[in-house]
């Protein structure tokens, strides 16, 4: 585990690109997985405003999805899509989205479906490369939710925990999501690269009990003090 301490989100993010600049110099085809939310978002804003650098050979997997939201733009697919995707200039055929399509995943049969489909490429197209992720405030890990017992291992559907279910981006929809997708706890340390962005209200908590490396499904953030190489960067 490498710790980048930095100051305040602004050197976060920066740092962060220039963590990710230095491995997509090397290998310009990396397999990426992204977190959405704030976390990672200005790190996006600067790798897409970075000359001199093709981000256009990346492969993109998803991290995770709501299901059962009623609008699109509540999606984490519709984050990626405006955010990473089309910023940085990444063919819609070198991406890999729980949903086949540009739409939202209705029930949990879909996700279910979406999920074993998830883990088929993985399993043909993987390992990734490159994995970003944040923490939650509950500790989760894409939609990992806090549980007595560790999940699947593979790509599953998950059913969200209470705080989850209050995330500001699906603050508008009438009835919260139930469930999530999400990749399972097999890809994140087959990952090759693993950078962990710790920022944000209210996280300081968690972020202690983290510290403590007990490795508990109570956390599933914990799990990462399992991989040989993660990078984490924070201003906590």
């Amino acid at each position: 585990m490498t710790i980048h301490q930095c100051k305040d989100y602004q050197e976060i993010s920066k740092t962060a690109a220039e963590w990710f600049f230095q491995r997509i110099r090397k290998n310009l085809a990396c397999k990426v997985s992204v977190a959405t939310g704030n976390s990672a978002l200005g790190m996006y804003g600067y790798i897409t405003k970075a000359r001199n650098l093709n981000t256009s050979s990346l492969t993109l997997f998803q991290l995770d999805e709501w299901v059962g939201i009623s609008e699109y733009h509540h999606s984490c697919m519709s984050f990626i899509e405006k955010e990473v995707r089309i910023p940085w200039g990444i063919a819609a055929e070198r991406t890999h989205y729980f949903a086949p399509t540009l739409k939202v995943l209705d029930n949990k049969n879909q996700a279910e479906e979406a999920a074993r489909s998830m883990q088929k490429e993985l399993d043909i197209k993987g390992p990734l490369d490159i994995l970003i992720l944040g923490m939650g405030k509950n500790g989760h890990l894409g939609f990992i939710e806090p549980a007595e017992n560790w999940p699947p291992q593979e790509c599953y559907v998950s059913e969200l925990a209470p705080s989850t279910r209050n995330h500001a981006m699906i603050s508008t929809e009438k009835k919260p999501p139930e469930f999530g997708v999400t990749m399972g706890i097999r890809a994140i340390l087959e990952a090759k690269e693993i950078l962990f962005i710790v920022t944000g209200t209210g996280k300081r908590g968690v972020y202690s009990e983290w510290l403590k490396k007990e490795i508990t499904p109570k956390l599933p953030a914990s799990i990462l003090w399992k991989h040989p190489s993660v990078s984490l960067i924070t201003d906590l």
